[in-house]
Protein backbone atom coordinates (compact mmCIF):
# COMPACT_ATOMS: atom_id res chain seq x y z
CA UNK A 1 0.00 0.00 0.00
CA UNK A 2 3.17 2.33 1.13
CA UNK A 3 4.39 1.80 -2.20
CA UNK A 4 1.17 2.44 -4.00
CA UNK A 5 0.78 5.21 -2.49
CA UNK A 6 4.41 6.98 -2.99
CA UNK A 7 3.54 6.58 -7.16
CA UNK A 8 6.91 6.65 -8.51
CA UNK A 9 7.19 5.65 -11.69
CA UNK A 10 10.15 3.51 -12.41
CA UNK A 11 13.45 3.96 -13.64
CA UNK A 12 12.62 2.61 -16.62
CA UNK A 13 9.91 0.99 -18.86
CA UNK A 14 9.68 -2.51 -17.57
CA UNK A 15 7.77 -4.64 -19.91
CA UNK A 16 4.71 -7.08 -17.88
CA UNK A 17 3.04 -10.02 -19.60
CA UNK A 18 0.03 -10.50 -18.30
CA UNK A 19 -1.09 -14.19 -18.99
CA UNK A 20 -4.83 -14.50 -17.94
CA UNK A 21 -7.72 -17.16 -17.99
CA UNK A 22 -10.00 -14.63 -19.42
CA UNK A 23 -11.11 -11.58 -21.00
CA UNK A 24 -15.01 -12.22 -22.04
CA UNK A 25 -16.87 -11.86 -18.85
CA UNK A 26 -17.20 -8.34 -16.54
CA UNK A 27 -14.62 -9.98 -14.07
CA UNK A 28 -11.90 -10.09 -16.11
CA UNK A 29 -12.38 -7.08 -17.76
CA UNK A 30 -12.32 -5.05 -14.93
CA UNK A 31 -9.05 -7.26 -13.66
CA UNK A 32 -7.75 -6.12 -16.72
CA UNK A 33 -8.88 -2.48 -16.08
CA UNK A 34 -7.19 -2.34 -12.78
CA UNK A 35 -3.78 -3.75 -14.45
CA UNK A 36 -4.12 -0.75 -17.09
CA UNK A 37 -4.36 1.81 -14.50
CA UNK A 38 -1.17 0.45 -12.53
CA UNK A 39 0.47 -0.24 -16.02
CA UNK A 40 -0.13 3.77 -17.07
CA UNK A 41 0.34 5.01 -13.21
CA UNK A 42 4.01 3.27 -12.99
CA UNK A 43 5.00 3.81 -15.98
CA UNK A 44 5.41 0.38 -17.30
CA UNK A 45 4.28 -1.46 -20.44
CA UNK A 46 1.57 -4.25 -20.90
CA UNK A 47 1.06 -7.53 -23.04
CA UNK A 48 -2.40 -9.55 -22.59
CA UNK A 49 -1.56 -12.86 -23.58
CA UNK A 50 -5.61 -15.11 -23.26
CA UNK A 51 -5.93 -18.46 -22.83
CA UNK A 52 -9.99 -18.62 -23.28
CA UNK A 53 -9.84 -20.62 -20.26
CA UNK A 54 -8.53 -23.38 -22.24
CA UNK A 55 -5.25 -25.17 -20.26
CA UNK A 56 -4.01 -25.88 -23.55
CA UNK A 57 -4.05 -22.57 -24.46
CA UNK A 58 -2.50 -21.55 -21.43
CA UNK A 59 0.64 -23.25 -22.14
CA UNK A 60 0.76 -22.07 -25.41
CA UNK A 61 0.51 -18.78 -24.58
CA UNK A 62 2.75 -19.02 -21.89
CA UNK A 63 5.50 -20.49 -24.03
CA UNK A 64 5.02 -17.38 -26.38
CA UNK A 65 5.32 -14.72 -23.77
CA UNK A 66 8.53 -16.01 -22.25
CA UNK A 67 9.90 -15.98 -25.95
CA UNK A 68 8.97 -12.10 -25.80
CA UNK A 69 11.51 -11.88 -22.34
CA UNK A 70 9.21 -10.18 -19.75
CA UNK A 71 10.43 -8.56 -17.25
CA UNK A 72 7.63 -10.43 -14.81
CA UNK A 73 4.30 -11.80 -15.23
CA UNK A 74 1.21 -11.67 -13.59
CA UNK A 75 -0.50 -15.20 -13.89
CA UNK A 76 -3.90 -16.70 -13.68
CA UNK A 77 -4.13 -19.90 -12.74
CA UNK A 78 -6.47 -22.54 -14.54
CA UNK A 79 -6.27 -25.38 -12.12
CA UNK A 80 -4.21 -25.61 -9.23
CA UNK A 81 -1.94 -28.52 -10.36
CA UNK A 82 -1.58 -28.07 -14.06
CA UNK A 83 -1.27 -24.52 -13.92
CA UNK A 84 1.82 -25.00 -11.15
CA UNK A 85 3.70 -27.60 -13.60
CA UNK A 86 3.65 -24.47 -16.24
CA UNK A 87 4.47 -22.44 -13.80
CA UNK A 88 7.08 -24.83 -12.62
CA UNK A 89 8.39 -25.60 -15.97
CA UNK A 90 7.73 -22.59 -18.00
CA UNK A 91 7.97 -19.38 -16.12
CA UNK A 92 10.15 -20.09 -13.08
CA UNK A 93 13.16 -20.65 -15.20
CA UNK A 94 12.76 -17.00 -16.59
CA UNK A 95 14.20 -16.08 -13.21
CA UNK A 96 11.85 -13.26 -13.41
CA UNK A 97 8.90 -12.47 -11.01
CA UNK A 98 5.78 -13.92 -11.26
CA UNK A 99 2.35 -12.98 -9.46
CA UNK A 100 -0.75 -14.57 -9.44
CA UNK A 101 -4.42 -13.45 -9.60
CA UNK A 102 -8.03 -15.56 -8.77
CA UNK A 103 -7.08 -18.49 -7.24
CA UNK A 104 -4.31 -20.33 -5.21
CA UNK A 105 -1.94 -22.93 -6.94
CA UNK A 106 0.20 -25.95 -6.00
CA UNK A 107 -1.82 -27.51 -3.59
CA UNK A 108 -1.33 -24.30 -1.36
CA UNK A 109 -4.16 -22.84 0.55
CA UNK A 110 -3.08 -19.33 -0.73
CA UNK A 111 0.61 -18.38 -1.45
CA UNK A 112 3.35 -20.60 -3.01
CA UNK A 113 6.31 -19.94 -2.31
CA UNK A 114 8.89 -18.37 -5.17
CA UNK A 115 5.94 -16.30 -6.30
CA UNK A 116 6.49 -12.33 -5.96
CA UNK A 117 2.80 -12.67 -4.16
CA UNK A 118 -0.66 -13.81 -4.37
CA UNK A 119 -3.45 -11.89 -4.71
CA UNK A 120 -7.00 -13.64 -5.09
CA UNK A 121 -10.34 -13.24 -3.07
CA UNK A 122 -12.14 -16.57 -4.99
CA UNK A 123 -10.87 -19.54 -2.63
CA UNK A 124 -12.59 -22.22 -0.63
CA UNK A 125 -12.98 -19.59 2.68
CA UNK A 126 -15.01 -16.85 0.73
CA UNK A 127 -17.57 -19.50 -1.39
CA UNK A 128 -17.66 -21.25 2.30
CA UNK A 129 -19.02 -18.24 3.69
CA UNK A 130 -21.52 -17.65 0.82
CA UNK A 131 -23.07 -21.37 0.64
CA UNK A 132 -23.03 -21.38 4.23
CA UNK A 133 -25.03 -18.61 4.87
CA UNK A 134 -27.69 -19.36 1.86
CA UNK A 135 -28.41 -22.91 3.49
CA UNK A 136 -28.33 -21.49 6.77
CA UNK A 137 -31.47 -19.92 6.09
CA UNK A 138 -33.37 -22.99 5.87
CA UNK A 139 -34.79 -22.90 9.48
CA UNK A 140 -37.51 -25.72 8.06
CA UNK A 141 -36.63 -28.32 5.63
CA UNK A 142 -35.96 -26.77 2.21
CA UNK A 143 -34.50 -27.46 -1.35
CA UNK A 144 -31.81 -26.03 -3.10
CA UNK A 145 -30.49 -25.59 -6.72
CA UNK A 146 -26.62 -24.68 -6.90
CA UNK A 147 -25.53 -23.21 -10.02
CA UNK A 148 -21.77 -23.01 -10.69
CA UNK A 149 -19.33 -22.36 -13.34
CA UNK A 150 -16.94 -24.15 -15.26
CA UNK A 151 -16.81 -28.20 -14.49
CA UNK A 152 -12.82 -28.73 -14.00
CA UNK A 153 -11.75 -25.80 -12.68
CA UNK A 154 -10.82 -24.66 -9.48
CA UNK A 155 -13.42 -22.44 -8.91
CA UNK A 156 -15.64 -25.03 -9.97
CA UNK A 157 -14.02 -27.29 -7.40
CA UNK A 158 -13.90 -25.06 -4.36
CA UNK A 159 -17.28 -24.23 -5.41
CA UNK A 160 -18.64 -27.98 -5.13
CA UNK A 161 -16.31 -28.49 -2.13
CA UNK A 162 -18.31 -25.49 -0.17
CA UNK A 163 -21.80 -26.75 -1.48
CA UNK A 164 -20.72 -30.68 0.05
CA UNK A 165 -19.68 -28.94 3.22
CA UNK A 166 -23.06 -26.98 3.81
CA UNK A 167 -25.10 -29.80 3.27
CA UNK A 168 -23.05 -31.45 6.04
CA UNK A 169 -23.80 -28.74 8.27
CA UNK A 170 -26.90 -27.66 7.50
CA UNK A 171 -29.26 -30.91 6.81
CA UNK A 172 -32.30 -28.96 6.55
CA UNK A 173 -30.92 -27.80 3.05
CA UNK A 174 -31.47 -30.90 0.95
CA UNK A 175 -29.56 -29.91 -2.82
CA UNK A 176 -31.71 -31.65 -4.98
CA UNK A 177 -29.70 -29.58 -8.42
CA UNK A 178 -26.10 -29.21 -9.22
CA UNK A 179 -25.57 -27.57 -12.65
CA UNK A 180 -22.48 -25.58 -14.24
CA UNK A 181 -23.59 -22.56 -16.42
CA UNK A 182 -20.14 -21.20 -17.60
CA UNK A 183 -20.03 -18.19 -15.90
CA UNK A 184 -22.89 -17.32 -18.81
CA UNK A 185 -26.59 -16.25 -17.59
CA UNK A 186 -28.42 -17.49 -20.92
CA UNK A 187 -26.92 -20.94 -19.45
CA UNK A 188 -28.07 -20.27 -15.73
CA UNK A 189 -31.54 -19.09 -17.02
CA UNK A 190 -32.51 -22.18 -19.13
CA UNK A 191 -31.25 -24.03 -15.86
CA UNK A 192 -33.11 -22.21 -12.97
CA UNK A 193 -36.13 -22.58 -15.56
CA UNK A 194 -35.40 -26.84 -15.87
CA UNK A 195 -34.60 -27.04 -11.87
CA UNK A 196 -38.16 -25.72 -10.95
CA UNK A 197 -39.98 -27.43 -13.48
CA UNK A 198 -37.92 -30.68 -12.70
CA UNK A 199 -38.32 -29.39 -8.57
CA UNK A 200 -40.68 -26.98 -8.10
CA UNK A 201 -40.12 -26.95 -4.10
CA UNK A 202 -36.75 -25.10 -4.48
CA UNK A 203 -36.58 -22.40 -2.25
CA UNK A 204 -32.97 -21.43 -2.26
CA UNK A 205 -30.68 -21.13 -5.15
CA UNK A 206 -26.93 -20.25 -4.54
CA UNK A 207 -24.88 -19.36 -7.72
CA UNK A 208 -20.87 -18.35 -7.87
CA UNK A 209 -21.20 -15.51 -10.43
CA UNK A 210 -23.35 -12.36 -10.52
CA UNK A 211 -23.98 -12.00 -13.76
CA UNK A 212 -24.64 -15.67 -14.26
CA UNK A 213 -27.41 -15.01 -11.42
CA UNK A 214 -28.67 -12.48 -13.85
CA UNK A 215 -30.44 -15.39 -15.57
CA UNK A 216 -30.91 -17.11 -12.19
CA UNK A 217 -32.69 -14.20 -10.99
CA UNK A 218 -35.03 -14.07 -14.81
CA UNK A 219 -35.49 -17.91 -14.51
CA UNK A 220 -36.85 -17.62 -11.01
CA UNK A 221 -39.35 -14.72 -12.13
CA UNK A 222 -40.41 -16.46 -15.35
CA UNK A 223 -41.40 -19.51 -14.05
CA UNK A 224 -44.01 -17.60 -12.06
CA UNK A 225 -42.16 -17.63 -8.54
CA UNK A 226 -41.24 -14.17 -7.36
CA UNK A 227 -36.94 -14.10 -6.56
CA UNK A 228 -35.83 -12.82 -3.15
CA UNK A 229 -38.77 -14.13 -1.49
CA UNK A 230 -40.50 -17.59 -3.12
CA UNK A 231 -37.31 -18.19 -4.27
CA UNK A 232 -34.28 -16.92 -2.09
CA UNK A 233 -30.84 -16.37 -4.51
CA UNK A 234 -27.45 -15.83 -2.98
CA UNK A 235 -24.52 -15.25 -5.50
CA UNK A 236 -20.55 -14.18 -5.60
CA UNK A 237 -19.66 -10.75 -7.08
CA UNK A 238 -21.29 -7.75 -5.42
CA UNK A 239 -21.44 -5.90 -8.59
CA UNK A 240 -23.23 -2.57 -9.01
CA UNK A 241 -26.31 -4.72 -10.01
CA UNK A 242 -26.63 -7.36 -7.53
CA UNK A 243 -26.25 -4.38 -4.73
CA UNK A 244 -29.10 -2.22 -6.07
CA UNK A 245 -31.03 -5.70 -6.25
CA UNK A 246 -30.11 -6.95 -2.76
CA UNK A 247 -31.37 -2.90 -1.58
CA UNK A 248 -34.59 -3.94 -3.34
CA UNK A 249 -35.07 -7.64 -2.33
CA UNK A 250 -34.95 -9.33 -5.13
CA UNK A 251 -31.38 -11.01 -4.46
CA UNK A 252 -30.59 -12.05 -0.85
CA UNK A 253 -26.96 -12.02 -0.35
CA UNK A 254 -23.84 -11.60 -2.65
CA UNK A 255 -19.99 -12.59 -1.52
CA UNK A 256 -17.97 -9.04 -2.65
CA UNK A 257 -14.92 -9.78 -5.04
CA UNK A 258 -12.77 -6.87 -6.09
CA UNK A 259 -11.44 -7.76 -9.61
CA UNK A 260 -10.14 -4.38 -10.31
CA UNK A 261 -8.17 -4.40 -6.71
CA UNK A 262 -7.06 -7.96 -8.02
CA UNK A 263 -5.60 -6.88 -11.01
CA UNK A 264 -4.28 -3.69 -9.68
CA UNK A 265 -2.57 -4.65 -6.60
CA UNK A 266 -0.88 -7.82 -9.04
CA UNK A 267 0.46 -5.29 -11.39
CA UNK A 268 2.19 -3.34 -8.45
CA UNK A 269 3.60 -6.62 -6.53
CA UNK A 270 5.38 -7.72 -9.89
CA UNK A 271 6.21 -4.33 -9.92
CA UNK A 272 8.33 -4.37 -6.37
CA UNK A 273 9.55 -7.81 -7.52
CA UNK A 274 11.11 -6.49 -10.60
CA UNK A 275 12.43 -4.02 -8.17
CA UNK A 276 13.71 -6.63 -5.79
CA UNK A 277 11.16 -5.58 -3.48
CA UNK A 278 8.85 -8.62 -3.62
CA UNK A 279 5.80 -9.16 -0.77
CA UNK A 280 6.51 -12.67 -1.55
CA UNK A 281 3.29 -13.69 0.33
CA UNK A 282 -0.27 -13.32 -0.06
CA UNK A 283 -2.71 -10.24 -0.01
CA UNK A 284 -6.58 -11.57 0.90
CA UNK A 285 -8.73 -8.93 -0.79
CA UNK A 286 -10.94 -9.44 1.92
CA UNK A 287 -8.79 -7.34 3.81
CA UNK A 288 -8.03 -4.49 1.47
CA UNK A 289 -9.88 -0.92 2.46
CA UNK A 290 -12.95 -1.60 0.30
CA UNK A 291 -13.89 -3.94 2.44
CA UNK A 292 -12.59 -3.20 5.78
CA UNK A 293 -13.31 0.54 5.61
CA UNK A 294 -17.17 -0.23 4.53
CA UNK A 295 -18.73 -3.14 5.73
CA UNK A 296 -16.06 -4.75 7.72
CA UNK A 297 -17.19 -8.52 5.96
CA UNK A 298 -17.07 -9.39 2.26
CA UNK A 299 -20.70 -10.69 2.79
CA UNK A 300 -22.98 -8.26 1.57
CA UNK A 301 -26.82 -8.17 2.91
CA UNK A 302 -29.97 -6.30 3.11
CA UNK A 303 -28.38 -5.32 6.39
CA UNK A 304 -25.05 -3.74 5.15
CA UNK A 305 -25.42 -2.92 1.45
CA UNK A 306 -25.68 0.46 2.03
CA UNK A 307 -22.75 0.90 3.45
CA UNK A 308 -20.85 -0.92 0.19
CA UNK A 309 -20.35 1.02 -3.46
CA UNK A 310 -19.08 -1.56 -6.20
CA UNK A 311 -16.74 -0.64 -8.48
CA UNK A 312 -18.24 -2.42 -11.62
Amino acid sequence: MEFDKAGVKADKTYRIAYLTECVDNPYCVQRLNGIKDAVAKFGLELKVFDAQWSLVSQTKTAQNAVAENFDGYIFGPLAGAPSCALWKSTLVPTGKPVATVTVPMCGDADYTPGLAGTITMQGPVHYQQLVDHAFASCTDKCQVAAIGGFVGSDLQNYWEAAIRNAAEKYPNAQVVVQEAANFDPRIAFQKTQDALTAHPDITVVVSNWDDMTRGIEQGVNASGRKAGTDVRIYSAGANKDTVAKIKAGSINASIALLPYEEGYYATITVLMGILGKGINGYVDEADLPEIVSTTGTTLITPENAAGYTAKY
